[in-house]
């Protein structure tokens, strides 16, 4: 189960990457709600447009490091990457971990940290 679990992650993030409205729509649930920093985004629509969000002249892409799987939940760490549109070249990247609550095979929650190794300690405690 915490393998398929990790694979449902990656999925999910993928469809973020993609930015393509059907990927998301089938890797999240209906009510699901994205949790960054500063705000909260409630219901597909809105997810959708938080991942369809784009930056001048570069993409956003998550690396996936490892993934910690407990029940519903999956932990993953890596980073988020800033890759020049035009040369296909990561300007930037930083450490990151997102936390993806599962309803199903389908992501209810995910949650955005920038402190990956706060964002364990939570995640196992």
């Amino acid at each position: 189960m915490s393998g398929e679990r990790a694979e449902l992650a990656a999925r999910a993030l993928a469809a973020i990457d993609s930015q393509d409205p059907e990927l998301i729509e089938a890797a999240f649930d209906p009510a699901a709600e994205i949790r960054t920093g500063r705000s909260v985004h409630r219901g597909l629509d809105a997810v959708i447009r938080w991942a369809q969000k784009r930056y001048d002249h570069l993409d956003k892409r998550y690396a996936i490091a490892a993934t910690h799987t407990r029940g519903d939940r999956v932990l993953v760490l890596g980073s988020v990457e800033y890759v020049w549109r035009e040369e296909g070249e990561v300007g930037d990247s930083s450490p990151i971990a997102l936390e993806l609550d599962f309803d199903g095979d389908r992501v209810r929650a995910l949650t955005i940290a920038d402190d990956p190794a706060r964002a364990l300690d939570a995640f196992e405690s």
